[in-house]
């Protein structure tokens, strides 16, 4: 179909003005020729026939389709034969150390909801967070694929691949798009995570995970930003905001007992 992956014909039949067959950019000669053939002789017979390329479609075609909605449109699936097939790799630190798997003939199976995935699409490469993913695998997922793009020898320019942080459930139309019968029951979004956290650029998540410091507007009622610790935020206030929230030096609240710190976190809400 249209919405989930565009290098497919999408064949549409009405009884009134006949069958549309949709070209995606990236279809081949033989798949026109299939997508004519279903048209014409198993769809509707008696029908004329409308061929339609991407980009030139008419408002009935959307409206048979129930409206037009997002759809994949990267430039790895606008080629017929890819010159940079689609990869995808798996991050793990299930042995207790850092290891990355190539996954050949992938599928939507292969996202392991316990560690990351690193989806190479010439154009794109997006690093996929399990919802059971730790903290560990999800910052070496970004900076292993940092490194691998700019060590990539196939002479891409890395300042023309845009990068992106996806958590699972959140996966965008081109990222579906290499995972043939998407199942959206597979899946599903972690709690907490918000829509504008679902996809995001991973250059800033990375810079995010770089900072020390966070001020305390930022880390207060439920927020935690990337690269935070949750049980630990009071760790990533300098010491002047410290002292402000909680009224005492850092070192005087590590001398207190374990309780009394979990009281006074739990007051200014740095839970």
């Amino acid at each position: 179909a249209v919405y989930q992956r565009r290098v497919r014909e999408a064949v549409v039949s009405t009884q009134s003005t006949g069958t549309y067959v949709w070209y995606g950019k990236g279809c081949s000669t033989l798949e026109m020729k299939v997508g004519d053939y279903i048209a014409t002789s198993i769809v509707n017979k008696s029908a004329p026939m409308i061929g339609v390329h991407e980009g030139s479609e008419p408002a009935q075609f959307w409206s048979l389709l129930g409206g037009k909605e997002e759809y994949a449109t990267s430039l790895i699936l606008a080629q017929a034969e890819p010159t940079y097939p689609a990869r995808l790799f798996h991050v793990s630190n299930a042995k207790g150390y850092i290891a990355i798997e190539e996954m050949v003939d992938f599928a939507q199976e292969d996202l392991i909801e316990e560690d990351v995935i690193i989806l190479d699409c010439s154009d794109e490469i997006f690093i996929w967070i399990g919802a059971m993913a730790n903290e560990v695998e999800r910052k070496n997922g970004l900076k292993l694929a940092q490194e691998y793009l700019e060590s990539d020898p196939s002479g891409r320019d890395p300042d023309a691949v845009t990068m992106y942080q996806v958590r699972q459930g959140y996966e965008p139309p081109n990222f579906r798009a290499h995972f043939a019968g998407w199942d959206f029951r597979f899946r599903s979004a972690k709690q907490g995570v918000t829509v504008n956290e679902g996809v995001r650029d991973a250059n800033a998540v990375m810079k995010e995970l770089e900072r020390e410091h966070y001020p305390y507007l930022e880390l207060n009622d439920g927020r935690c930003p990337a690269g935070v610790d949750p049980c630990r935020k009071e760790d990533f206030l300098n010491d002047e905001d410290f002292a402000v929230v909680f009224g005492m030096e850092r070192e005087k609240y590590h001398s207190l007992a374990k309780w009394r710190k979990i009281n006074l976190k739990k007051e200014k809400k740095m839970f």
